[in-house]
């Protein structure tokens, strides 16, 4: 997680915003304080496995993520372990499913559930064995309500099957359908049931880490990251949507980030002091840049923000300059002046962000990014 970064570059955005008269330095914090806690509340999500002991968690994880990722037998007994992907983020994981197997205890359970509230049960299987799951439903709902007597949770609860990538979509859309009778079938498990998935997570890596594209065999790894990722409380959503490339939740998050600071924008461009408002423009479109370049699960900072404005061709001075011009000419419309002063600030905060989603989210080369920017009713900077 990049909390300190995120926080050096709303502090900073905080003590230019200082400077602006008081009812509107109020109605900008207001809006920009939503933002901030999106960011700065986040967390790791804390998900406990269920369901069959032989079903391959680390296998599904790793396909999940595109990252060679080992399950470690965690020492401490009944813990949650914690892992994580430099620069993407982690998440924390509770393996209640092998009492019957190891020294795994239910007081080791309670005592785990006790000391953090799960955030979502996760009731894997194998989809080439049998699914007799009596056993299993009965230990998900004394865990569930364990999580409910402690923290009055409502967690909750995704059923995931996992096939060999051969087996026909016949068998796999039957096993799917057994799966959800047992998660659905009325009682404790219904209450919380969300969702039944059927993936394939089979994907060979290299020694180097990266992925074997003629041994990727991964089907549905990208649903199952979208209904995971919504099912979590808002402060463990975005790590969780960086960490599994959640493109559906990353875009929402980066949209309504970029909604936010355009009406921020719009209503310090109606200021009538020439250039007071122009570091706090630049500031806030540097801030939402890398707002955005986070939620996508790149590196963060200023600079890198910056290089993405170079890279795109924005020469910040000519901004400027067409911003005063702007202001300078609507004076032959007297009344108007600041209406469109505050648009353009607005036009040009919306061009920026709707360029960086593009680039860093959507996937679109720095080139078509740049285009896109100039196509956003705003005057050739180059």
């Amino acid at each position: 997680m990049h909390r300190q970064t995120l926080l050096a570059i709303y502090e900073r955005l905080e003590a230019i915003i200082s400077k602006l008269p008081g009812p509107l330095q109020n109605a900008v914090i207001g809006e920009l304080k939503p933002i901030k806690e999106i960011f700065l509340s986040q967390r790791l999500a804390r998900i406990v496995l269920t369901g069959k002991a032989n079903a391959d968690a680390s296998a599904l994880l790793s396909g999940l993520l595109g990252s060679d990722l080992q399950m470690v037998e965690t020492k401490l007994s009944g813990g949650w372990v914690t892992y994580e992907l430099r620069g993407r983020g982690g998440f924390r994981i509770l393996d209640a499913r092998r009492l019957n197997e190891t020294s795994l205890t239910w007081n080791a359970l309670a005592g785990a559930i006790s000391e953090e509230s799960p955030d979502l049960f996760v009731f894997l299987v194998d989809g080439s064995q049998p699914l007799e799951l009596g056993l299993e439903c009965e230990q998900t709902i004394r865990l569930l309500d364990m999580a409910e007597l402690r923290h009055q949770s409502k967690a909750g609860l995704i059923g995931v099957i996992d096939f060999p990538s051969a087996t026909p979509q016949d068998v796999v859309e039957a096993r799917r359908l057994e799966l959800q009778a047992w998660l659905s079938h009325p009682g404790k498990l219904s209450a919380h049931f969300v969702k039944s998935v059927a993936v394939c997570s089979f994907v060979r890596f290299r020694v180097d880490g990266s992925i074997d594209p003629d041994r990727d065999e991964r089907r549905n790894l990208d649903a199952l990251g979208e209904l995971l990722t919504r099912e979590l409380p808002g402060e463990a959503q975005v790590e969780m949507a960086r960490l599994v490339r959640a493109k559906k939740v990353q875009l929402e998050t980066a949209q309504h980030l970029v909604r936010s600071l355009t009406t921020v924008c719009a209503a310090i461009g109606v200021q009538p002091i020439p250039f007071a408002d122009f570091p706090i423009l630049t500031a806030i479109q540097f801030a939402m840049v890398s707002g955005i370049m986070h939620v996508s699960g790149r590196e963060l900072g200023l600079k890198s923000a910056a290089e993405f404005f170079a890279a795109m061709g924005v020469n910040i001075g000519v901004g400027m300059v067409f911003r005063e011009g702007a202001r300078a000419a609507v004076k032959l419309l007297p009344g108007w002046g600041n209406a469109i002063s505050g648009g353009v600030a607005a036009a040009g905060t919306y061009a920026v962000g709707r360029s960086a989603i593009g680039y860093f989210i959507e996937g679109i080369s720095i080139g078509e990014a740049r285009k896109l920017f100039h196509r956003q009713n705003l005057p050739k900077t180059r």
